[in-house]
């Protein structure tokens, strides 16, 4: 998305990530109805918040008991207005990491990083990073790259609101090297202010590839969960209902966090300092450890 100024109004969160609850909203696409509530968030010392979403179990593993391992890719909006959360997100990844770490895993955590605008990059070739430091450096690299309003791969400019979200996904779940199932929790964290591309088509003079459905589905193949920090209003005039796919169904098929048994956090709440990105983070992690994957539906 273009330029926005953060700002504060009120959403559906959870003190606690383990804290199930079930997202309301109907059937929608960017711009139509979507899920509504209200509630607090906490402060940015205090718990993770957000909406966790069906993840078709009773709730977080015991860690203490857990024989997997995590991989986590993060799928990044690097649009203009995303500086602020990648900075964010550079300066709390080691608290993430440490607290991860100190599950006491079989083996230790390894990640990735996708970035897109209407276009995609898989950094580091779709290989997990060698330390945490590395990760954090690239991410403070992207937080700079924000404000050249361009694409990731080109000089062209970015003139449009929505951006590509579903190849990007797509791209982590199909392109990361991930550990063999069973003996990892597979997640993508995934960041945008605003709607999506839906493939395929060319868009801003970009071609999206991939549509709802197949990320949706490649996501279920590979039992890959989503957690996603994404905002209910966008557009230019950061008034449109934005939460489809996200907070609420697309064209009848589930939301994206909610399908894969992952959740959904407001982004400007994180922003605010009213929820901890750590916190959630870490809650997401802990709280899906040796849990069942959902069954599609």
């Amino acid at each position: 998305m273009r330029s926005r100024v953060w700002g504060c109004f009120s959403v559906l969160a959870a003190a606690a990530l383990a804290a199930c609850g079930a997202s309301g909203g109907t059937d929608g696409t960017p711009g139509g109805g979507g899920a509504s509530g209200a509630g607090a968030g906490t402060g940015s010392g205090g718990s993770g918040g957000g909406i966790v979403l069906d993840s078709g179990s009773g709730g977080g593993g015991d860690a203490a008991a857990c024989e997997q391992s995590v991989d986590i890719v993060f799928v990044m909006d690097v649009s203009t207005s995303m500086g602020p959360f990648l900075t964010k997100l550079a300066g709390e990844i080691e608290v993430v990491d440490q607290a991860v770490q100190a599950l006491g895993l079989p083996a230790p955590p390894r990640y990735g990083l996708a970035v897109f605008v209407d276009d995609v990059l898989f950094v580091n070739n779709g290989q997990p990073y060698s330390d945490v430091k590395a990760l954090k450096a690239d991410f403070q690299t992207w937080s700079s790259f924000t404000s050249s309003n361009k694409q990731v791969n080109s000089s062209i400019s970015n003139s449009t609101w929505p951006e590509n979200s579903l190849d990007a996904i797509y791209a982590a779940a199909a392109q990361f090297a991930w550990r063999p199932l069973g003996t990892v929790q597979r997640l993508v964290i995934h960041t945008t202010d605003d709607t999506f591309w839906q493939g395929p088509g060319t868009n801003n003079g970009v071609n999206v590839l991939r549509n709802y459905g197949e990320t949706l589905q490649i996501l279920q193949s590979n039992q890959i969960r989503v957690f996603s920090f994404a905002e209910k209003l966008g557009g230019s005039c950061e008034c449109l209902d934005v939460t489809a796919g996200f907070f609420a169904p697309y064209l009848g098929s589930p939301a994206l966090p909610g399908a894969t048994g992952g959740g959904v956090f407001e982004l400007n709440q994180v922003m605010s300092n009213q929820v901890s990105l750590s916190a959630s983070i870490n809650g997401a992690v802990s709280g899906t450890l040796c849990e069942p994957y959902p069954t599609p539906r």
